[in-house]
Parts: C-alpha cells; sequence; structure tokens
C-alpha cells in the first residue's frame, strides 16, 4: 500500500481541506505516515495570504526535494492557495511534480497515477461554482469525514470563497467567489459529527455572514443548527463587519450559540479603511461593536489588525491604537503588511518602511497584550462553565475552554468531553487557570 506525508499549513479551513485530501486518497488506497522518509508522496497544503507562509513553505519544498533525490520514484506536491498562484513556477523553477489547487483535490489520485506513468510537472488549477458538499457525495465520499474535527469539536465548512476584494487580500484570487453550500447538509454533517461524540461544532468560512442558501441567510442556518443540536456548543468563523446586524445577534442569544464573535477591523483610520476597500469606516465599525454589547453583554470580541499598510501614517497608526484601547478585544491577531501580487495595494503609494511597519507592530501587540491580561484578569475568582478538549500541551492539567472561547488550564480528574464548573483561582502570565472542587471531581462528565 502506498504511503503519503501531509504538511498543513494556514487558517482552519486549510485544516479542513487537508481532511479532504485525506478522505481522497484514503479512498484510492493510499495509507497516511507521520514519517516523511518513510512516504512515497510528499504533500503540503500550502497559505498564500502573507508572504511569510509562502516562504516556509518553499522552504519545506526544498526538503522535499531533497527527500525525493534519496528515493527515487517519489512525488512532491504543492497544494491550496499557493499551487493556485504560483502553479507554473513551482514546477519550472521549484521542480514539484505535482501542483494542485483548492478546487481539484479529488484528481489527486489520478495526478499521482500519471507521475508514477512518467509525466512530471502536471498542474490542476481550475476554479469552480461548486462546493464539496455537493462533489464528494457523487463520488461515493461524506462530507463529514472529510471535514477537520478533534474528539470533542468538529469544523463544518459552509461556504468557500470571498466576494469582497479588499485590496491587501489573495484570498479571492486563490479561492474563488462565493459559494454556498445547502442548509440541510450542513445541518447533517453537523448532526453526524456529533453522533461521533462532538460537543462544540464551528461554522466555517473566508466570510461566514455571506452565506446564503436561496432566501435564507447566515441567522437562520446559526438558528438551525443550533435548534438540531441544543445540548452541542455551536461557534463560527469568520465574519466580515459589513454583514454583522441585530438579526445574526438575536440568533445568537441562543443558549447553546456561544457568544464570541471574530471580527477583523484591519485599521482605525478612515483613510486606511478606505483604501483596504474594508466598505466600512471606524465610526460603523464602533457602532457595530456597541450593538454586539448591548445584544450580548458578555460576548468575546476579537480581531484581525494590519500594519504598515502603504500610505499608512503615524496618524492613522494612532487611530488604530486609540480604537483598540477603546475597543479592549479579548485578544487580536496582528501582523505587518505583506505584499501579495495581483492585489490593489500592489499600486498604492507609498509604501510603509520595513522599520516604520515593524516598530508599530511591535507596539501594537505591546498595546493588545496588555488589554488581553487585562481582561483575562478580569474572570479572577468567577465560576465557568468549562469544556475539556484535551491535556494541555504546556503545563499539567487539562484545556478548558469557556463558551466565550477563552482557553482555561484546569486542574483536577477529568477527561476530554466532559463539562466542568469550577473557579479560576489564579492568572499564570494571560492564562486563567482554574481546579476543579474535588467534591465535584467525581461528576464532571456531562453534555456541553
Amino acid at each position: 500500500m502506498p504511503k503519503y506525508y501531509l504538511q498543513t499549513y494556514g487558517c482552519q479551513m486549510n485544516v479542513w481541506e487537508s481532511g479532504i485530501v485525506r478522505r481522497v486518497l484514503a479512498d484510492a488506497g493510499f495509507a497516511e505516515t507521520g514519517d516523511e522518509r518513510d512516504a512515497d508522496v510528499l504533500l503540503m497544503m500550502t497559505c498564500s495570504v502573507r508572504s511569510h507562509a509562502e516562504q516556509r513553505a518553499l522552504g519545506r519544498l526544498g526538503t522535499f526535494r531533497s527527500l525525493r533525490s534519496e528515493r527515487p520514484g517519489r512525488i512532491v506536491g504543492v497544494l491550496g492557495c499557493m499551487a493556485q498562484r504560483l502553479a507554473r513556477s513551482l514546477v519550472s523553477d521549484h521542480r514539484a511534480d505535482i501542483v494542485v489547487g483548492p478546487d481539484e483535490y479529488l484528481r489527486l489520485p489520478e495526478l499521482i497515477a500519471d507521475v508514477r506513468a512518467g509525466t512530471s510537472g502536471l498542474v490542476a488549477t481550475r476554479q469552480t461554482s461548486e462546493c464539496y458538499d455537493s462533489v464528494l457525495p457523487a463520488r461515493g465520499l461524506s462530507p463529514s469525514e472529510a471535514s477537520s474535527r478533534s474528539a470533542v469539536s468538529a469544523f463544518v465548512t459552509v461556504m468557500r470563497g470571498c466576494d469582497n476584494f479588499c485590496t491587501y487580500c489573495i484570498v479571492p484570487h486563490v479561492k474563488g467567489r462565493e459559494r454556498s453550500r445547502p442548509l440541510a447538509g450542513i445541518v447533517s454533517e453537523a448532526e453526524r459529527h456529533v453522533a461521533g461524540g462532538a460537543k462544540d461544532i464551528t461554522l466555517l468560512g473566508q466570510n461566514v455572514l455571506a452565506w446564503r442558501d436561496g432566501r435564507r441567510r447566515f441567522p437562520e442556518l446559526l438558528g438551525t443548527v443550533a435548534a438540531a443540536l441544543p445540548h452541542v456548543r455551536i461557534r463560527f468563523l469568520t465574519s466580515h463587519p459589513r454583514d454583522l446586524d441585530a438579526e445574526l445577534l438575536e440568533a445568537m442569544r441562543r443558549p447553546n450559540v456561544c457568544p464570541s464573535i471574530h471580527l477583523p477591523v484591519q485599521s482605525g483610520s478612515d483613510q486606511v479603511l478606505a483604501r483596504m476597500n474594508r466598505g466600512y469606516t471606524r465610526e460603523k465599525y464602533l457602532a457595530k461593536i456597541a450593538l454586539c454589547r448591548r445584544y450580548l453583554p458578555e460576548v468575546s470580541l476579537t480581531t484581525d489588525i494590519l500594519v504598515g499598510f502603504p500610505s499608512e501614517t503615524e496618524a492613522d497608526f494612532k487611530s488604530t491604537l486609540d480604537l483598540v484601547e477603546q475597543v479592549r478585544f479579548d485578544y487580536a491577531y496582528m501582523f505587518r503588511f505583506s505584499f501579495r501580487p495581483g492585489t490593489g495595494a500592489e499600486k498604492i503609494e507609498p509604501k510603509v518602511s520595513e522599520a516604520d511597519a515593524g516598530r508599530r507592530l511591535s507596539r501594537l501587540i505591546e498595546v493588545q497584550n496588555r488589554i488581553t491580561a487585562e481582561r483575562n484578569r478580569e474572570l479572577l475568582g468567577r465560576t465557568l462553565m468549562l469544556l475539556i478538549e484535551g491535556p494541555s500541551p504546556r503545563d499539567s492539567g487539562w484545556l478548558g475552554r469557556t463558551v466565550t472561547n477563552k482557553v482555561v488550564i484546569v486542574k483536577g480528574d477529568c477527561a476530554p468531553g466532559d463539562l466542568v464548573r469550577c473557579r479560576v483561582e489564579r492568572i499564570n502570565g494571560w492564562t486563567p487557570v482554574a481546579e476543579i472542587p474535588a467534591r465535584a471531581a467525581a461528576a464532571c462528565s456531562g453534555k456541553a
């Protein structure tokens, strides 16, 4: 039986797509190995959102080529966004055997067979209007079998692609336009995950709030999934501020929908937001935040912020810092602008120097880290209901998650999938640490 090794870079969507690859290869008679030297086929799932991710993947590709030279007949393949963006150069300059874009994973067994038959430099990067929910059943594959999940949590992709064309972003160019899955298929897949033991379901999309099924919009999907799975925690990622409204927030009031929203702001400057083509102003974004907190007083808010965008001035950056201080996000993913060829930002001047962008990013991280620590210290002494996900990777104890998506280290006798009520006793760095009361340890198992 031929063996393959798969390394995944990038976001949770890429993890989900790696699940598709695993299912397709398993059905074709391949076995996965965790040892790259034991593999007949070396594959990587790539991301193109930032240049750093591409550089890491290209460095890893060099390692794969070295392994191929050690064993003639080994096959090296590049999958995903970078494959779509750099298809020909990955073959001509980086000597990949197979290059496969996000809509062509079902062809992998065929492409591998062609390389074995003597054809090299195969490129498959067609973009379609289909979602895998309709494609997989036609091939006898179950979407739930191809989705990403752990013992406790599962991820269900509800739509792919993006129509926003923010000027810094490569996603619409490599993932394609928005394609939504039918509601019935999403609910069915989520139910299968729960039947398999999942207690936490996350609905995924590049812009999940853009989901449509006829006249149905995302709030109806969220409410339908929550009603079908009343004892399961329901989350979603990622949202565009322009699409967030009172209808969504009303749907989030259901008891099993987690009050946690990831709402990328990118900048606090109106001038920069306009050049980014974000479709909202600072004032409108802050109004959305106020709406969130009015409907969901305990809501946890996270965001993405980009510094060093072309034309960003010190005054623009100060506006971003001011917004961060005003909103007080629970957490933020903060990045320095990464030039992506083919995006609208390519033509925007003047560019911000690497030194200035780096200095701004360091300052932003300093401010947000302080706020994150302060927000987490607000949990000290509070009793929380935590879903145990597994052993803590860096600390003795267990990793628990609140309904607001905060990670808490739990001390005590429990197991993955347990729902435990415990009190936060201290803060380690900025991570809350809680202990299960001895009298409750024997009865901590339950539905989330």
